[in-house]
């Protein structure tokens, strides 16, 4: 029996982007710069008057007709909503409630939106890669959102989230390679099985061919280790008995993009898995 995948944007977000298209033609060229086709609504006729729909009608009517369960298509889509967004709120008549109804919708189907309308980079695009390897990134996606809706109004809280974010795509990596995922391991653990599982960790390259590529995986298997570590010492998750001090904004968004870098070079080795050498074994060993 074919099991119907579920759609990764609402109805209450197809709803929300509708109502902020407010011209047709700048809406043919937001969707059409992410490659999608306006389907315009037909023009009908009731009692001799000639009805022409809406803009916001042809933009539903456009996402209605797309298979919005492939990320792909969804991807296209948001891309198309950050340039109406931007030209919705750049209009002297813009209204500011739908903005943040946008948001609001789209941050509830997973895919945050900071407050100018445009996407958070490097999040969106660790969820990109995600949703496009693995047959189910929510775990990573879930830990994305709690990542945005921390980053700067609680530094600590963001460097748990960071290391809460390299456990779950250590865990998603382990599992897409068929490796066991035990139930007490630590960071470095997951780390180092995770990277061996995918034949990238330091002690898998040879020094003799790629001598600067095995220092740079150990420099990056040490940056996911130190995000781990500096979570222990300030970041949100374990009890103390004082405020945690000196931690400020652009050192959690630091920790943040480290954990993304080693995230994200994890997800691409799954998708394009790594040539071993016939000496490389799974404990590390030469």
């Amino acid at each position: 029996m074919t099991q119907t995948r579920r759609a990764l944007l609402s109805q209450d977000s197809i709803g929300a982007i509708a109502d902020i298209a407010r011209s047709t033609r700048d809406a043919e060229r937001a969707f059409a710069a992410a490659d999608i086709k306006l389907e315009k609504q037909p023009v009908t006729r009731y009692e001799g008057a000639v009805i022409v729909a809406s803009t916001p009608r042809h933009v539903s009517r456009t996402l209605r007709g797309l298979d919005l369960s492939e990320p792909k298509v969804v991807r296209a889509v948001l891309r198309a909503v950050v340039a109406l967004a931007e030209i919705y709120e750049s209009a002297p008549s813009s209204d500011r409630s739908r903005l943040v109804r946008l948001r609001h919708c789209l941050a509830a189907d997973g895919f945050p939106l900071d407050p100018t309308g445009d996407p958070m980079a490097a999040i969106r695009a660790l969820d990109a890669v995600a949703s496009d390897v693995l047959p189910d990134a929510s775990a990573i996606r879930v830990e994305l959102v709690r990542l945005e809706r921390s980053l700067d109004d609680d530094p600590s809280l963001a460097i748990g989230k960071a290391k809460n974010l390299i456990e779950a795509t250590a865990k998603a990596v382990l599992a897409q390679a068929g490796q066991p995922v035990g139930t007490n391991l630590n960071v470095p653990k997951l780390v180092k099985g995770a990277m061996e599982a995918l034949g990238v960790h330091p002690d898998q390259v040879d020094v003799a061919k790629s001598p600067l590529v095995r220092t740079i995986l150990a420099d990056v298997q040490d940056i996911a280790l130190k995000v781990g570590t500096l979570r222990n010492k300030v970041g949100d998750g374990h009890g103390s008995s004082a405020a945690v001090t000196g931690i400020e904004a652009r050192d959690s968004r630091l920790a943040v993009r480290a954990a993304i870098a080693w995230c994200a070079y994890m997800l691409d080795s799954l998708r394009e898995p790594a040539e071993r050498s016939p000496s490389a074994h799974a404990d590390g060993s030469d």
